[in-house]
């Protein structure tokens, strides 16, 4: 519920976001802590998000038919572990459009059907040329 000013009441409301311009690289943060009071936990929610064809469209405030909105996931950044600690690793697509796993030092092929996991944590999407 929201906190009306003016008729100083809690109200049903609902959050809008407009985008006037889009980057060319664009960096989403999936929430994966969870804080309250006394408690501290780490979300593992899956979030199913696309690998191709992003598309924002639908968001920008002035839509401008030649301007490019769609964008390719090109990298994840994952976590594995808690809050007093864990271990990142990364995919990324790198040449003819084959993923790798990054962990530490090793660097191995990871399929495309095996970045989708519920470590998902920071997601980096590049803007498709129109």
């Amino acid at each position: 519920m929201w906190y009306c000013p003016s008729c100083k009441k809690h109200q049903q409301a609902s959050k809008k976001l407009d985008l006037w311009r889009l980057p060319e690289i664009l960096v989403i943060h999936l929430k994966r802590f969870s804080y309250s009071w006394s408690l501290k936990n780490k979300l593992e929610t899956f979030v199913d998000f696309p690998i191709n064809d992003l598309d924002l469209s639908g968001y920008l405030v002035h839509s401008i038919s030649n301007f490019p909105c769609k964008y390719d996931l090109y990298a994840i950044s994952n976590h594995y572990g808690g809050l007093g600690g864990g271990h990142y690793t990364a995919f990324i697509k790198h040449g003819q459009g084959r993923w790798y796993e990054f962990d530490d030092e090793r660097v191995s092929p990871i399929r495309l059907d095996e970045i989708k996991t519920s470590a998902a944590y920071v997601l980096f999407y590049q803007r498709v040329p129109g």
